[in-house]
């Protein structure tokens, strides 16, 4: 299936427990809403802890050892989305994704199939559009109509932590992103900005970096350039 057509058919639907839906949320001056991650309806799993850099000072993650790498997690998070027109709409997550190891989720929408989400922000919290896994230039595009939807979050691995959600259609993005670096291409570890190994055309190991010096990346220890 093509790029587009994956996105395209990207979709909503909830999970099998069946929770209470949330309708808590805030419009913005266009047609978007913001909802505080801990506003949904969790359950198995998710839990709701303090952080004063988190919008109204709460974010939610999963309970540690609930990591469920190939399918999504027990735990979910439900929101009623309120579509005010039809057309295509995005939908952005502001995230706490430490490292690479602490740094993914699953979302549907509706009925459609769950699809992994990945990002690292290192000590910063980001706001980033949903996409599928490491596609991180191809935003996920929903086709709605006026009305209702509902947005399924999943938990895949330890850490990985939710403070907000913006919905809107895609020409708008949400207020207040400013990062120190430019996640995941590079991201802040100890107040310095760390590059990714493929933001520097780099590889990752293996035969191509026998014999050259390894480059200091957050996600690759032998990251090295090849020789052109």
């Amino acid at each position: 299936m093509s790029r587009a057509a994956r996105a395209a058919a990207l979709g909503l639907a909830l999970a099998a427990c069946d929770p209470r839906i949330t309708t808590i949320g805030e419009f913005d001056a266009g047609l978007g809403t913001y909802l505080e991650a801990e506003s949904g309806a969790l359950s198995g799993g998710f839990v709701i802890q303090a952080d004063s850099r988190a919008s109204a000072g709460r974010y939610i993650t999963a309970a540690v050892g609930m990591t469920s790498e190939d399918a999504p997690g027990p735990a979910r998070a439900v929101y009623e989305l309120d579509a005010r027109v039809s057309g295509t709409y995005l939908i952005w997550g502001r995230v706490h994704d430490q490292d690479i190891e602490r740094n993914r989720y699953f979302f549907q929408v509706d009925d459609g199939d769950f699809v992994k989400w990945r990002i690292t922000t290192g000590d910063e919290w980001f706001w980033d559009a949903l996409h599928q896994d490491a596609d991180y230039g191809t935003p996920a595009q929903f086709e709605l109509s006026a009305g209702k939807h509902r947005l399924t979050i999943a938990n895949s691995v330890d850490g990985a932590s939710l403070d907000r959600l913006y919905f809107a259609p895609d020409r708008n993005k949400p207020e207040g992103d400013s990062p120190v670096c430019n996640p995941p291409h590079s991201v802040d570890l100890d107040g310095g900005c760390n590059p990714s190994c493929g933001s520097l055309e780099g590889a990752c190991g293996g035969t191509l970096c026998v014999g050259l010096p390894a480059i200091p990346t957050y996600d690759c220890p032998g990251c090295c350039i090849p020789d052109q």
